[in-house]
């Protein structure tokens, strides 16, 4: 049971760290901050249904691309903990968001995807699907945390106030950090994956 409890815990928190939801809390307050109540309301419900979207259609159908690129889940690793990597080094040094200021169409991009469903959430969701872990851990790591999302950027303008912007940058910078050490891990097993497997 304990073991149970610890693989979705660890599924849960690892695309937590990559979602980077406290960090995404300034960078919505900023993209809607001229924008009226109900609007910032419907940007965010539309980013999360995509989100929730892009990442069940890769977490069901993503090792059939993989197959018919003949790519195995070694390769994938290898490469996604190389992504994960150069986000969280990007994650670092701060992320890019003046020229995404109050569009009209930042639920799609860049809220839904790059920054909820980007290459590191959806990489994530894929090799969540596999053993140890499965469909049930995959699925549950992507409801909890777009409802988590929601929940934090629906809240956006009081966290503000509680953290400042200092205060969400330090969260965000250290769930960073976490990241690239999870991304070695993957780089590690995919490494040794392959190696083992000739």
């Amino acid at each position: 049971m304990a073991d149970t409890l610890w693989v979705y815990l660890q599924g849960f928190l690892t695309l937590f760290i990559i979602f980077d939801p406290i960090g995404n809390v300034p960078l919505f307050h900023a993209f809607t901050s001229s924008f009226e109540a109900q609007k910032k309301i419907k940007i965010l419900n539309d980013s999360v249904k995509v989100a929730f979207i892009i990442l069940a259609v890769f977490a069901v159908i993503g090792t059939y691309i993989l197959d018919f690129f003949n790519i195995s889940m070694n390769d994938f690793k290898i490469a996604g903990g190389v992504l994960l990597f150069i986000m969280s080094i990007e994650g670092l040094l701060g992320k890019e968001e003046g020229r995404w200021m109050n569009r009209e169409d930042v639920a799609i991009v860049p809220l839904a995807t790059p920054l909820m469903a980007g290459p590191g959430s959806i990489y994530t969701v894929m090799y969540l699907m596999q053993p140890p872990n499965g469909p049930l851990v995959a699925f549950f790591a992507i409801i909890t945390n777009v409802i988590l999302q929601w929940a934090l950027l629906r809240s956006s303008n009081k966290l503000m106030k509680v953290l400042g912007r200092a205060g969400s940058t330090i969260i965000s910078r250290v769930m960073a950090f976490i990241l690239s050490a999870i991304a070695i891990g993957m780089i590690r097993s995919g490494l040794v994956g392959a190696y083992i497997g000739g």
